[in-house]
């Protein structure tokens, strides 16, 4: 079906350009002088635009790299949002030169206030940044969970900054009622967070690791049924790497509510030691293996804990063997530390039992056979003969 055209609104379109295109004529007529300022005034902050990013990037960095690196590193990268918030600044200022109609000035006043702000919060997040990169090296070789704590507020600083520009844009330069939109995000937020309550759950836990000092990269843990050493605490988890290799994730909410047991923060470790001898075995040899006992643990000083004295005692009679029980305590600094120093105890134990002629019992069974006479025929009495 053909489509018909109506003459009269083509005509009408047309009147409509041709009053438009006069009004424009006839501002730019009367407003030639402002405009003309206003060209003036872009060219001139183009210029000094330029010209500054130039210092600060060809002549500031090169003589601050000499004797500051870092500094340098930061003024070269701070030049670029320094020089952006003069050239918005002086575009404003030139457009307002022109004269514009309010309608327009009205619209290029809002995208000018919302490139200062947004270029001014990159400014301060990048400061912050900076000064955050340099306790982090500081804390690096410290400790490195008070990084990772850093990181983490750091992350909520820039968060926050940037919902705080992005509610004040929408306030100031949209004129939206930002609290409705607070409303709706906490209504929103709720969701979200019961959504995602795992994930909420593991990031308090990993605040709860990492504001307690539970434990750092490195040492040798336990929770629950998982033992290993930690190789990394992040945000969500916790890495262990068992001693059979296995590589172990648990997240940081079932840390939080588990029994840990960080055995790298022991001072000492305490090991139960029986030895058992046979029953051949004399009282005075009894003895003698005590002593021996003690003075391995006496000889073998820097392997023991300060302040703890080896003790050992006659304490039972075992199925098979005479026991001689006690405990030593070991200077621990890690898992392979205290099993070096056990190994080192056990020799010695081994070796000089060995020379005085202590033997070891082992599980055995005596057997005692009686051999029972033969059973003789009953007398018959005289009277049944």
């Amino acid at each position: 079906m053909k489509k018909t055209v109506n003459p009269f609104r083509i005509t009408t379109l047309a009147d409509e350009l041709d009053l438009y295109f006069s009004e424009c004529s006839r501002w730019f007529e009367e407003n030639s002088h402002h405009i003309a300022r206003g060209f003036l005034g872009i060219v001139a902050t183009l210029i000094l635009f330029l010209l500054m990013l130039f210092l600060l990037r060809k002549v500031a960095v090169p003589l601050l790299a000499r004797k500051k690196p870092s500094v340098a590193e930061t003024v070269r990268t701070i030049s670029v949002h320094l020089s952006l918030l003069v050239l918005w600044t002086g575009l404003s200022g030139s457009v307002d030169l022109m004269n514009l109609p309010n309608h327009v000035d009205l619209v290029m006043d809002k995208i000018f206030c919302a490139l200062l702000v947004f270029t001014a919060l990159a400014l301060v997040l990048h400061g912050v940044r900076c000064v955050a990169e340099i306790l982090s090296e500081r804390l690096r070789k410290k400790d490195s969970e008070n990084k990772l704590l850093l990181d983490l507020f750091h992350s909520l600083i820039k968060l926050v900054a940037w919902s705080l520009a992005v509610f004040f844009i929408l306030q100031n330069v949209f004129m939206m009622n930002v609290t409705h939109l607070l409303v709706s995000a906490g209504v929103l937020g709720l969701a979200i967070a019961f959504a995602a309550q795992n994930t909420v759950a593991n990031l308090f836990g990993a605040f709860s690791i990492l504001g307690c000092k539970l434990f750092k990269v490195g040492d040798w843990i336990r929770v629950d049924k998982s033992e290993g050493i930690v190789e990394r605490i992040g945000f969500r988890s916790v890495r262990l790497r068992a001693f059979e290799g296995r590589l172990i994730d648990i997240p940081n909410r079932i840390i939080a509510d588990s029994q840990l047991e960080n055995y790298s923060n022991r001072e000492f470790w305490r090991e139960h030691f029986c030895f058992g001898l046979i029953y051949q075995t004399s009282p005075e040899k009894i003895e003698q293996a005590r002593h021996i006992l003690e003075e391995i643990g006496r000889d073998l000083a820097d392997d023991m804990a300060p302040g703890k004295s080896v003790r050992f005692s006659f304490l039972q009679f075992d199925a098979s063997s005479l026991n001689v029980d006690g405990y030593v305590w070991f200077r621990i600094s890690d898992w392979f530390t205290m099993r070096s120093s056990r190994s080192r105890f056990n020799g010695e134990v081994l070796r000089r039992f060995n020379e005085a002629g202590l033997e070891f019992a082992y599980p055995t069974s005596t057997i005692f056979l009686q051999e029972e006479a033969a059973e003789q025929p009953l007398p018959i009495p005289h009277d049944q003969q």
